[in-house]
């Protein structure tokens, strides 16, 4: 797999009912719309789009196929001669994250298209954004909840290399495109950590980057080495210590645990040190009651108890704009 599994860069384009769709991956709700449970919860075309009150242009989720409602196409429905859906094309934006879009005018949460390489300016990204969240242009990278069918996080280097799952529902968009994103400008960190009893906590961080996996200075750390900066929330800071480590995945030990493989260990792929306090790439598990470390946890969440896994995480990043 040379290709992300959620870029766009190899996908088809089939024009149907005058709109314009990307085949090739799999949404589970229409943006915004919550997961699916069977039936079809999203428009089939761009006419339902617009006949469900939406009147302006851009990506929407549509679910055409009726025998198997859970997959989704996302499709660019455009306005011509003041009828909706009715382009002749799909137009691309500039857009390189979520910011460009929110500063371009989207303003509500979903799934939407960026074009984050600067070597590849040519190759779309599908992400959601968090735009209705402290300011909105927060590009999601990671997410976990309570699905109906849970997704396996315990993957290989390369497939965190190159990101898997929905971004309408789980998913890890992958350590190249973070990788890219963060390279554009300074940018910051926001994590929403969510407990069983439904206790929402956050941990923010003024600076965020992730490096390359191969860092071409002979004095660098190669395999997308985190960097964060200062914290403020409420959930604690328990990503600190992780603060200058390698992403270690059960396949490619990075760590410092000088007694084996700490993403093996915590059944789960992170920046890991001599293992660590955080870890939300771990297992899912769908109770509260205590599995060790081989959960998704963050051990300064001070309302789950010791090994209490975390329900729902989400974890996201956006530039900082120059004063």
């Amino acid at each position: 797999k040379l290709q992300s599994a959620i870029t766009l860069a190899t996908i088809m384009w089939f024009k149907i009912a005058s709109c314009f769709i990307f085949l090739g991956f799999n949404l589970v709700s229409a943006a915004g719309s919550g997961p699916g449970t069977g039936t079809r919860q999203g428009p089939r075309d761009c006419d339902e789009i617009y006949q469900a009150g939406n009147e302006y242009e851009g990506f929407y989720a549509i679910f055409p196929n009726s025998s198997n409602p859970d997959e989704g196409a996302l499709v660019y429905c455009g306005v011509n001669e003041g009828l909706f859906a009715r382009n002749t094309s799909a137009p691309r934006t500039n857009a390189k994250n979520c910011q460009d879009l929110k500063d371009g005018g989207m303003n509500s949460d979903g799934i939407n298209v960026i074009y984050p390489y600067a070597n590849h300016p040519e190759s779309p990204i599908i992400v959601f954004c968090r735009q209705e969240l402290l300011g909105g242009g927060w590009t999601v990278f990671q997410r976990r909840d309570d699905f109906d069918s849970q997704l396996d996080f315990y993957k290989t280097f390369d497939e965190y290399a190159q990101g898997f799952g929905n971004v309408g529902t789980e998913f890890y968009l992958g350590n190249d495109i973070i990788h890219e994103l963060t390279q554009q400008g300074v940018n910051e960190l926001y994590i929403e950590l969510t407990s069983f009893a439904g206790v929402t906590k956050y941990a923010h961080y003024d600076m965020f980057n992730v490096g390359p996996r191969d860092d071409p200075n002979p004095y660098a750390i190669d395999y997308y080495q985190l960097t964060v900066g200062h914290f403020s929330g409420t959930a604690g800071d328990s990503l600190n210590y992780h603060n200058g480590y390698s992403f270690t995945t059960y396949d490619a030990d990075h760590d410092t645990f000088p007694n084996g493989n700490c993403a093996d260990v915590h059944e789960g792929a992170w920046w890991h040190g001599y293992c660590g306090y955080a870890n939300l790439n771990g297992r899912y598990y769908e109770d509260a009651e205590s599995h060790g470390n081989t959960a998704i946890f963050w051990d300064t969440f001070n309302d789950v108890p010791d090994n209490e896994p975390l329900k729902k995480t989400a974890m996201m990043t956006r530039g900082l704009k120059q004063q």
